[in-house]
């Protein structure tokens, strides 16, 4: 199966070679493409230097910036991530397997902290986003760790751009009904804990919470947006 790695990318010069080397050195090997979205820093040209194609997108946010690099992706899977997380080296490797199973349609892991700084709030989220999971409610995941067969995003049309929180599990709700998630606990990824220091990790949880009970019941979330740091 080929895979594509779509990194969005927002002034991320300080981070982004490090999450594209870690890439470059999958035991799978896999095409790289990241979208600079807009970024006024070095990002641009450490994309050009380590991912296999860069493309611009002028229309701000992730949303937008995961849909251009997933539509420039060839890839049968698209495995998405952070310009400022860096991936283990076999973790392609250990996704694909999920994927021989033709009702699996995208497959998680957990997001753990770069530092020592808010370790224990991202473990609790990993270990949120494996009840969600178990309880089949299936759309509590990050976007930092995530694979999904191109075929079923194209489906849905991608990301919805209107919605400006929680675009994961927005989309995890609109791909559900084409076939079956599978949770990786052991196929982490490490993520800065910048959002957390911008946002505050309670208020980030509490609205996270909240929303996830929105989406249940209506299936529609809130208009808050959170900054750009990607």
């Amino acid at each position: 199966m080929r895979v594509s790695v779509a990194v969005p990318a927002y002034n991320e010069e300080s981070v982004l070679g490090a999450c594209l080397k870690s890439l470059r050195n999958q035991t799978v090997p896999c095409e790289i493409v990241v979208c600079d979205n807009n970024s006024t820093d070095g990002t641009y040209d450490i994309a050009r230097k380590y991912a296999d194609k860069v493309v611009r997108e002028r229309r701000q946010g992730v949303a937008h910036a995961f849909n251009a690099a997933s539509k420039a992706a060839s890839g049968e899977l698209i495995a998405f991530t952070g310009a400022d997380c860096v991936v283990p080296e076999d973790w392609i490797e250990k996704f694909i397997p999920g994927f021989r199973d033709p009702r699996v349609i995208a497959c998680f892991g957990p997001v753990h902290s770069t530092g020592r700084s808010y370790r224990r709030a991202l473990k609790y989220y990993s270990i949120f986003d494996r009840v969600i999971v178990r309880l089949k409610i299936t759309w509590g995941i990050s976007d930092a760790n995530m694979v999904i067969r191109k075929k079923v995003l194209e489906k849905v049309g991608y990301f919805d751009p209107n919605v400006q929180m929680m675009e994961d599990s927005h989309l995890m709700r609109r791909i559900r009904r084409y076939g079956t998630f599978r949770f990786f606990r052991d196929n982490a990824v490490r993520t800065s804990p910048r959002k957390f220091e911008k946002e505050g990790a309670r208020r980030i949880f509490l609205d996270y919470f909240a929303a996830l009970v929105l989406l249940k019941l209506t299936g529609k979330l809130p208009a808050r947006r959170l900054s750009n740091v990607r």
